[in-house]
């Protein structure tokens, strides 16, 4: 097995398709980006810069909070905001990892009301199968974004794999199934697998000793996620970790802040850091965290204005004691009132 790929990613040009998602769902792409802790003009870079593959879960989650459907639109039967809060708790009673995967196609296939989901096992091997000759997807099933997302489907399969296993330690993978065509696979390259491309579905072929292995629900990031995606996309970032002395130290700071994670330490936390490191390489970097905590906020409060939010709803989803307390930091960040800003954007 080759050595996995750092930093999984995708380009921009694979996923601008979710620029057309997002407005035929009415979603604002800039506002959904800047929920995700990216920037809004991602999408007027290259075509050819690289996106994580974190990154785009993110998208994922907040399009499937922001549009009420978790399954992005990509179907034509949208799933309910919660889906991922069902499947997450079906799946913590699991003793194995046999029993993750029995569980977790059966739930997506009660969800879906189709067997699209399968355990196989063959011979040396275990493993989870999508057959989706018949999802009723919203785009052409050929088309090159529902591939994308199938195979990101299975990434995500993988990752909640990795998420329980004992002490987070690597798990069997031995090659990955795709419908797509053998060029573009890069994406996957970070699984250090042979990519069996134009199989007639999708699949993850596992030892099948992987079978009996045990697994720690509780210690799951995934399963305690407040959405799968965003779990996901946690867990992806360990898989890549970017050092602490790391120029982006301030984009991972900012992502951590998107995924509502506002308390230093707990950011620190989350990036392998003590507070003190932190608060040493964000000066280095020229920046408090709490200016990046008020800047963070602030892109909320805007963003939120401009959609009509009310300023006591605002205050409330931002942590503010009341509207007179938001108001006042709204004021020092810009130079306005809410609602006067709120005017000059109407």
């Amino acid at each position: 097995m080759s050595p996995p790929a750092p930093f999984p990613s995708l380009t921009v040009d694979a996923v601008r398709p979710l620029l057309g998602v997002m407005e035929a769902a009415g979603l604002a792409p800039a506002h959904v980006l800047r929920r995700a802790g990216l920037p809004t003009d991602l999408f007027a870079g290259p075509g050819n810069g690289a996106l994580r593959l974190s990154d785009y879960f993110r998208i994922c989650e907040q399009m499937a909070l922001l549009g009420g459907d978790e399954s992005c639109h990509v179907s034509l039967r949208p799933l309910m905001v919660g889906t991922s809060e069902l499947v997450q708790a079906r799946l913590r009673g699991c003793t194995t990892m046999a029993e993750v995967m029995e569980v977790l196609a059966n739930s997506y296939n009660i969800i879906h009301g189709h067997r699209y989901n399968q355990v196989q096992r063959r011979g040396p091997l275990i493993s989870y199968a999508i057959d989706d000759a018949d999802f009723p997807y919203a785009f052409d099933p050929d088309d090159a974004f529902v591939i994308l997302s199938l195979e990101c489907l299975l990434v995500y399969v993988h990752v909640l794999l990795l998420s329980l296993a004992p002490g987070a330690g690597p798990i069997p993978l031995r090659s990955v199934r795709t419908r797509g065509p053998a060029a573009g696979r890069s994406h996957l390259a970070f699984l250090g697998v042979p990519v069996k491309a134009s199989a007639g579905l999708f699949g993850l072929d596992y030892d099948a000793a992987l079978e009996g292995v045990g697994v720690a629900p509780a210690q799951s990031p995934v399963l305690s996620a407040r959405t799968i995606y965003g779990g996901v996309a946690d867990m992806l970032d360990r898989i890549g970790p970017v050092a602490a002395d790391a120029p982006d130290v301030i984009g991972r700071v900012e992502r951590e802040l998107a995924r509502g994670r506002l308390d230093q330490a707990e950011v620190a936390s989350a990036l392998g850091m003590s507070v003190a490191s932190l608060r040493r390489r964000l000066a280095e970097a020229g920046l408090a965290f709490r200016d990046l905590r008020a800047r963070y906020l602030n892109s909320i409060a805007r963003a939120a204005l401009e959609d009509g939010g009310s300023i006591a709803d605002i205050a409330e989803t931002l942590g503010f004691s009341d509207g007179r307390s938001f108001a006042r930091a709204f004021r020092q960040w810009n130079g306005v009132a809410p609602g006067d800003y709120r005017r000059s954007t109407d």
